[in-house]
């Protein structure tokens, strides 16, 4: 668990001091580092203050003291557009920290500096929005636990409204774990899985408040079973989140009540169903997996919580947040692991036009190559290596002769496996209403016993 938490925590400090390095704001620059959605022109300079913590625990103070440091406190900014927001500057008071922890770096790439227990930043004039770290702490020994009290941020300009943030700050630290599950194999396509997720506390502090707990399904879809459960589609959904009242106590545990369940698809080779368990009352930097309260329910009863023992080696914490939150899942393999299926693609362009289309890798690929049999009325462009950027491959004319393997007549080879991709660049020749080629990952039947879903089609959409 210690050389875990190390990781951790070395693993975050090195992620503030890229982001200090990679972004930075400075008087009489603008420098856009985060997009923000668009919307309506706004009538004059707004800045919003979200995923600060609402609470923030500060762990006590414990040899060796690098396995019990504070989570990341981060600002995040956003302004709206098409406005820059001059002169900006970020105040906050840590006065609740003396005696409590001690301010251990400060991120100068944002100028941040401390003054009398109060840091300020000053970011400058910002034309989308900021992401940063502002400090780091280091508990104190000795701190009494309990509420302490709370830091408060506030954020000026010279041509927007002020914005501030109350975080209340607890001496002592809960920590979220999640029980884990075993891989299954050979699973059916199309039958159901059924997941319980389970989540303790092994910190020494409770939390008071609710728990929240996002669910994912990959190569599977959810059952929309249960009434405190929101779901991101009414049919097939393939995430959902449920709410749970708490507590969540120091030393507790708890499983729910019904599992989860889920049907793997039809094709499903591998997949995964996943939770996360947040505190409910800090789910501001998970807001773009949150479901709207618009969101459709589950059609059945509640699904509730019945307590177990979480003491055990299965229920642990997250190793990316220590403390903040937990991930649990189950892996399944299904009994067409050994399957690989061709994906057919559409050639889209005008007559006379030469178009560049990604051919689709197959499934479950391993080193497969493919063979592409142009439909009537297109013909191959012939890219020579050397004359692309490195991560993208072209296809080539296949085996010279008067078949299949000339360019123009049909068939195409398609090699490579790399980041950016496999490409064909055709040239659309005539139109021919209802012209077909067709696409074949190349395989054996000792590697892949089905072939019979090896070729897929290929179709021509012309537009214009």
């Amino acid at each position: 668990m210690t050389g875990t938490r190390s990781q951790c925590v070395a693993g975050a400090a090195a992620a503030v001091v890229l982001v200090a390095l990679a972004v930075t704001v400075t008087a009489g620059r603008k420098v856009p580092v985060a997009a923000v959605a668009g919307g309506a022109p706004a009538t004059r300079p707004e800045l919003t203050l979200t995923d600060t913590r609402s609470t923030y625990y500060i762990p006590r103070y414990r040899e060796p003291v690098r396995d019990h440091l504070p989570g990341e406190y981060r600002v995040r900014l956003k302004v709206r557009e098409p406005h820059v927001v001059k002169d900006v500057k970020v105040r906050i008071d840590l006065a609740v920290l003396k005696g409590r922890a001690d301010v251990s770096w400060v991120n100068q790439g944002y100028k941040c500096g401390m003054a009398d227990q109060v840091m300020t930043c000053a970011l400058g004039d910002v034309e989308q929005g900021a992401l940063f770290t502002p400090f780091t702490l280091t508990p104190r020994p000795g701190a009494a636990a309990g509420p302490a009290g709370a830091i408060t941020t506030t954020v000026t300009s010279a041509d927007a409204p002020t914005v501030r943030h109350t975080t209340h700050v607890i001496v002592g630290e809960p920590v979220i774990t999640a029980r884990q599950s075993s891989k299954r194999t050979g699973v059916a396509p199309g039958s159901a899985l059924h997941l319980t997720p389970a989540f303790g506390n092994k910190g020494d502090t409770g939390i008071d408040d609710g728990l929240t707990v996002l669910v994912q399904a990959t190569e599977a879809t959810l059952r929309r079973l249960h009434g405190n459960c929101r779901y991101d589609k009414a049919v097939a959904p393939t995430k959902a989140q449920c709410d749970f009242a708490g507590p969540l106590p120091a030393g507790t545990a708890y499983e729910t009540d019904a599992p989860l369940t889920a049907e793997t698809g039809a094709t499903a080779m591998h997949g995964r169903i996943s939770y996360t368990v947040l505190r409910a009352h800090d789910t501001a930097a998970f807001d773009q997996q949150l479901l709207p309260a618009s969101a459709p329910r589950g059609t059945g009863a509640p699904l509730g919580l019945r307590p177990v023992d979480g003491s055990g080696g299965d229920f642990v914490p997250s190793q990316h947040s220590y403390a903040d939150l937990a991930t649990g899942g189950l892996d399944f393999d299904s009994t067409q692991t050994d399957d690989l299926r061709a994906v057919g693609f559409t050639i889209k362009g005008k007559v006379g036009e030469v178009v560049d289309v990604q051919v689709p890798y197959p499934t479950n690929f391993t080193d497969a190559d493919m063979e592409v049999t142009l439909p009537e009325g297109v013909s191959l462009v012939p890219v020579p290596r050397g004359e692309h950027t490195s991560d993208m491959v072209y296809c080539e004319p296949g085996k010279a002769g008067d078949g299949p393997g000339k360019a123009g007549n049909g068939l195409v080879e398609c090699h490579g496996w790399q980041v950016g991709g496999t490409w064909l660049r055709a040239r659309i020749d005539r139109r021919v209403q209802g012209a077909r080629g067709s696409v074949h990952a190349t395989s054996g039947p000792e590697s892949d016993p089905d072939q019979a879903n090896d070729t897929a089609p290929v179709t021509v959409e012309y537009t214009g």
